[in-house]
This record gives structure tokens, C-alpha cells and sequence, in this order.
């Protein structure tokens, strides 16, 4: 079963399924597979999902986290990668691309560094939504601009 399949059916049993809420949780498993990319994920990156979620789908905060938990309950036994583009090709209409891979950088970057695991897997999953490279060096670059500019914590 894929980690998008076990995510689904676990959410099922909190909300009834729509459209909204099926984009949610794919973008939402978008973004945790890319915090677990690297291998580890730190506290920062934790936090930063949860202000994603909460921001892009105004989630509060505590659904936010039982998205997050929901998702750290389950068991990947295969690359979900193929499942994922087919589930974002299925729930997140075509404008909303580009803006959530922008998220998921945002989640790669949040510990200091985009580590080549991530930055392949973002790359990858752009590339089968039809993104060019060209598109996705643009995107990844107005991402990190955009995170350059803000000031830093701790």
C-alpha cells in the first residue's frame, strides 16, 4: 500500500472526502516525503511543515499536527513517487503545481541546506508534471530568493 493510499484511508476516518481535502492531503504528502528525503527530519523542518499546511490550506493548528501525526503513523513499503505524481496530476489543478513544488522547496530548505535527495526528488516529481528544467531552476531559485530575504531565526 502507498504512503498516499495509507494516508487517505486514515484521513478518511477524521473527514469526509472532497476535493479540497484530497488536494490537501496530497500536497501535505508531497511536502512530508520531501522532510524525510535526507533521511532525518529536525525540529525546524517539523515546525515549517506544519506553518505550510496550516498557512496554504488554513488548517489550524491542531489539524495541522494530526496531519502531520496521521502521516507518521504509516509504513511506506515502496516509493510512493510514481503513486504521488499520479494523485497530484488527480488533485491539484494545474496553476497549483508550480506554487506546491515552491512549498516543497521551502520544506527542503528549511534546515539550512537543500541536500541532493531532496532537490532530485523535487526535481524528478516537476519533470513528470511536465515542468521543464528551465521552469524548475526558475522556481527553485524565486524560492530561495524569497528565503534569503527573510530574517534569520535562532
Amino acid at each position: 500500500m502507498s504512503v498516499i493510499s495509507s494516508l487517505r484511508d486514515a484521513l478518511r476516518l477524521a473527514a469526509p472526502p472532497s476535493a479540497a481535502h484530497e488536494e490537501q492531503l496530497t500536497a501535505a504528502a508531497l511536502l512530508i516525503l520531501v522532510a524525510h528525503a535526507d533521511g532525518r527530519v529536525l525540529p525546524v523542518e517539523t515546525d515549517g511543515l506544519l506553518v505550510l499546511l496550516g498557512s496554504r490550506f488554513a488548517l489550524a493548528p491542531e489539524a495541522a499536527r494530526g496531519l502531520l501525526d496521521d502521516a507518521a503513523r504509516l509504513e511506506a513499503g515502496i516509493d510512493p513517487s510514481t503513486t504521488l505524481i499520479e494523485r497530484i496530476i488527480h488533485d491539484v489543478p494545474f496553476e497549483d503545481r508550480g506554487p506546491l513544488l515552491g512549498l516543497a522547496y521551502r520544506v527542503a530548505a528549511m534546515d539550512g541546506t537543500i541536500h541532493e535527495f531532496e532537490d532530485d526528488l523535487i526535481w524528478r516529481t516537476g519533470r513528470l508534471l511536465g515542468f521543464s528544467d528551465r521552469d524548475l531552476a526558475e522556481l527553485k531559485a524565486e524560492v530561495l530568493k524569497d528565503l534569503q530575504a527573510l530574517p534569520a531565526h535562532g
